[in-house]
């Protein structure tokens, strides 16, 4: 059985610039935390440690807080074969761990990424590590609102759970054309 735990998620936008503030800021703040990219999958059950995001390919990121968690205990617990026999798989979320699914850019505007984490009750190290990540990405961020498609109207509450950082609400997150979204027809602006 396994062990219970509690899901804290924040949507974000983020464009590469964003991700280097963003970088900084968690060095700052955390400076025991390094970025694991899920590129390497493929080819090594050691994937390596790195300071920024900014050296992290594809999609999928883990943020580990080596205070927590060694690098060589996630090389050694979090880290298995993948079951078709072919690479291996890294943990995304649990003890001293967090996901980052980065923002992606496309045809349609700028697509939420999303900070995840699922703590297990009763690990207050990782409670207070991710309530510190999750601190840092909405003391930069700024809060969006949804934009009514059909009329263009600008909900009166911002969107809980959602951030977009200073470049992205600048060049996305625009009151007259709203390229902030997360779905075909779901668009947000920076200000109401």
């Amino acid at each position: 059985m396994s062990t219970p735990s509690k899901l804290h998620r924040l949507c974000v936008f983020m464009t590469l610039a964003d991700e280097e503030q963003f970088s900084d800021a968690v060095r700052t703040s955390l400076p025991t935390v390094r970025f694991v990219s899920a590129t390497q999958q493929p080819e090594t059950p050691t994937p390596t440690f790195r300071s920024s995001l900014r050296e992290c390919a594809g999609p999928h990121v883990t943020l580990v807080d080596t205070s927590i968690i060694s690098e060589g205990m996630f090389h050694r617990e979090d880290v298995v074969r993948h079951p078709s026999g072919r690479g291996w798989v890294y943990a995304i979320v649990g003890v001293g761990l967090a996901s980052l699914v980065r923002s992606r850019l496309d045809d349609d505007g700028l697509w939420n990424g999303e900070l995840r984490a699922s703590v297990p009750v009763g690990d207050m190290r990782t409670a207070e590590y991710v309530r510190e990540l999750m601190s840092v990405v909405r003391t930069a961020g700024k809060r969006i609102f949804a934009v009514d498609p059909m009329t263009k109207n600008i909900a009166r509450r911002a969107e809980k759970n959602f951030i977009a950082w200073p470049d992205a609400a600048s060049r996305f997150g625009a009151k007259e054309a709203p390229l902030l979204t997360n779905g075909p027809t779901a668009r947000f602006a920076v200000e109401r």
